[in-house]
């Protein structure tokens, strides 16, 4: 693509998305790197996965409640997705840190490689797998722990499970940290917000509920959960 066909569509980004590219998902809807407000970002169905609002909410979060970590604590990221939460971390947060990220979606980790770099961060291992069987057979114990996982706007139920925190807590070295996004869009996702809270109380050691409205009709609630 040419400079003055590059030009048009920035500049057209800015009054609506521009598609950059699309790949085709065995997970969920199909991918879509797209171009909006001059910024590339990965949207899939009706939601941005990487690299835009969901990035925004990310770093407005860390700039709340920045992780504190000696550079040899890992990290574990839960829902990889094109990248973004690895990105902030290791380029606007000049965290070292060792990074484990998996992700069930094998075009998501290509769409995060062929147009974001993420092949190129340093210290980072991807895994393509589904990350209840990741956290199931895991052996290594992470100092951060961060799931994102959405298959569109949901996050899949056996993700807001008791089960499932118990196995994050056995994950999570002694003074580590859950972060856990949830989107509430609607009376049932708030529902699901304040049951998860309540579990969250009963597994974690300290938990704390940050609000970051990047949407303001869909804002996105970081839970955290510590333990000692």
């Amino acid at each position: 693509m040419n400079l003055i066909e590059d030009t048009f569509r920035y500049l057209s980004s800015f009054g609506g998305e521009q598609l950059i590219c699309e790949y085709p998902s065995k997970v969920g809807p199909d991918i879509e790197v797209c171009q909006v407000n001059g910024r590339y970002q990965i949207n899939a169905g009706n939601v941005n996965y990487s690299f835009g609002p969901l990035h925004d909410a990310f770093r407005r979060y860390f700039n709340i409640d920045p992780p504190v970590l000696t550079p040899d604590q890992p990290i574990l990221v839960l829902g990889f997705g094109g990248g973004s939460i690895a990105t902030i971390l290791r380029e606007e947060r000049c965290m070292a840190n060792p990074i484990v990220g998996v992700e069930l979606d094998e075009m998501m980790i290509r769409a995060g490689k062929e147009h974001f770099g993420i092949g190129k961060l340093s210290n980072l291992t991807l895994v393509n797998q589904d990350a209840i069987e990741y956290i199931s057979q895991c052996s290594e114990r992470f100092s951060l722990i961060i799931s994102d996982i959405y298959v569109d706007e949901v996050v899949p139920p056996q993700f807001e499970q008791k089960e499932f925190l118990e196995r994050i807590k056995y994950c999570m070295r002694p003074g580590g940290k859950f972060v856990f996004n949830k989107l509430v869009g609607d009376y049932k996702a708030d529902e699901e917000r304040h049951r998860l809270e309540a579990l969250f109380n009963e597994t974690f050691s300290e938990t704390m509920t940050f609000r970051i409205p990047v949407n303001k009709k869909k804002p996105n609630y970081m839970l955290t959960g510590t333990i000692s």
